[in-house]
C-alpha cells in the first residue's frame, strides 16, 4: 500500500469517525458511506495537504482510495513515506 493511500485511509476513518481497519482502499468510496458532506471534507484536507484547490469530482473521477492515490501520485508527486502521520494504535489491512 503506498504512503498516498495509507494518508487518505487515515484521513478518511478521522473523518468518518471509524477505526482505520474498516476503510479499505479498493471499496468505493460510496461503498463506504461517503456522502457528499464527507467528500467535501476529504477534499479540505487534500488542499490543506497539496496546497491546491481540490476539485470535488476527482473522487467521482478516481472512486476509492486507491484509484485517487494513484491520479494523485501521478499529477502531484508520490508521498513521502516520512509524511504520512501514522496513529500509533492504527491496525492496517494490506
Amino acid at each position: 500500500m503506498s504512503a498516498r493511500e495509507l494518508w487518505l485511509k487515515d484521513a478518511l476513518s478521522e473523518l468518518m469517525g471509524v477505526d482505520v481497519a474498516r476503510i479499505s482502499a479498493t471499496q468505493t468510496f460510496a461503498e463506504q458511506g461517503v456522502d457528499s458532506l464527507i467528500g467535501l471534507r476529504l477534499t479540505r484536507k487534500l488542499e490543506e495537504s497539496l496546497g491546491i484547490e481540490v476539485d470535488l469530482e476527482w473522487l467521482f473521477d478516481h472512486p476509492s482510495i486507491h484509484e485517487l492515490a494513484q491520479f494523485l501520485d501521478a499529477h502531484f508527486g508520490v508521498l513521502d513515506a516520512e509524511s504520512v502521520r501514522l496513529n500509533p494504535d492504527r491496525r492496517i489491512d494490506a
